[in-house]
C-alpha cells in the first residue's frame, strides 16, 4: 500500500475526557478513522494498523483545543470530506476542528514540535492577583528555577527556568508557554505547585487546557502548528 499523501488532523479533547490517557486516545482515534472509511495506508503483518502519527502526548488531567495527528493516504480526498467523515465517526468531547493536506515528507511530529502554550485556572485556590503578579515576577528574575521530578526508579531535581518562556495573568488565567524536548520536561501543574506552594490537594484542582503547540526554530522564532 503506498502512500501518496498526508492529512494533518486537529482535535480537541473535552472536559469529560480530560481523565483519559493518551494511549486511550490513540486507540479511538485509530477506530474512528477506520469507522471513517478513508483511504488511509495500514501497516503490514499479522494485525495492520492505520498509519497515524501523533503529536506530543497531553498530560492526564489536562484538556486541550490543539491536539494533532497525521494520516497517511493511498489516494486522494477532499479534506472537507475528510473533515465530515472524522466528525462523525469521533466519539463526543474528541471534536474534529480542521483537515489539511500537509506535504508527505513533512517532519514528524515527534520531532518538530518543541513549544505548548497553556492556560492554567485555579478555581479554588484563593490567591490575590497581585501576589500571583509577584510571585511569577520572582520566577522571571531568577536565574535558576528547580522543581522535583519523580520517576518510578528515582527523584530528580531539574531545572526549568530555560523550559519557561513566557507566563503572564490573564482574566484569572495562568498562561503559560513552556518548552520541551528530549531530557528537558516538566508539567505545568508541577511547576504552579511550586511557584505558588500548592499542597497536592490544591495542584489536583487546577484546570489546564493546552491552547496551542509551536515549533521553535534555532533562532528563537516560534510556528503556531
Amino acid at each position: 500500500m503506498r502512500t501518496i499523501g498526508k492529512l494533518r488532523v486537529k482535535y480537541s479533547k473535552g472536559e469529560p475526557l480530560r481523565f483519559i490517557s493518551h494511549l486511550e486516545v490513540v486507540s479511538a482515534i485509530r477506530q474512528s478513522v477506520r469507522r471513517a472509511d478513508l483511504p488511509v495506508c495500514f501497516s503490514e503483518g499479522f494485525s495492520p494498523q492505520p498509519k497515524i502519527s501523533f503529536g506530543p502526548p497531553l498530560a492526564v488531567g489536562y484538556t486541550s483545543d490543539c491536539e494533532i495527528f497525521d494520516m497517511e493516504v493511498e489516494s486522494r480526498i477532499d479534506v472537507e470530506i475528510a473533515k465530515k467523515r472524522l466528525k462523525e465517526s469521533t466519539p463526543k468531547y474528541l471534536d474534529v476542528i480542521s483537515v489539511l493536506a500537509v506535504p508527505i515528507d513533512v517532519k514528524a511530529m515527534e520531532l518538530f514540535i518543541n513549544v505548548s502554550k497553556y492556560s492554567i485556572l485555579m478555581p479554588f485556590i484563593d490567591i490575590d492577583k497581585e501576589v500571583i503578579t509577584s510571585k511569577i515576577k520572582n520566577l522571571f528574575d531568577s536565574k535558576e528555577f528547580f522543581i522535583e521530578r519523580l520517576t518510578d526508579k528515582s527523584k530528580k531535581q531539574i531545572d526549568v527556568r530555560p523550559l519557561v518562556i513566557n507566563m503572564i495573568l490573564v482574566e484569572g488565567k495562568i498562561e503559560m508557554l513552556l518548552r520541551f524536548g528530549p531530557g528537558r520536561t516538566a508539567k505545568p501543574d508541577v511547576i504552579i505547585q511550586k511557584i505558588f506552594d500548592l499542597s497536592n490537594e490544591e495542584k489536583l484542582s487546577l484546570r489546564i487546557n493546552r491552547d496551542e503547540i509551536f515549533h521553535e526554530n534555532e533562532i528563537g522564532e516560534m510556528v503556531k502548528q
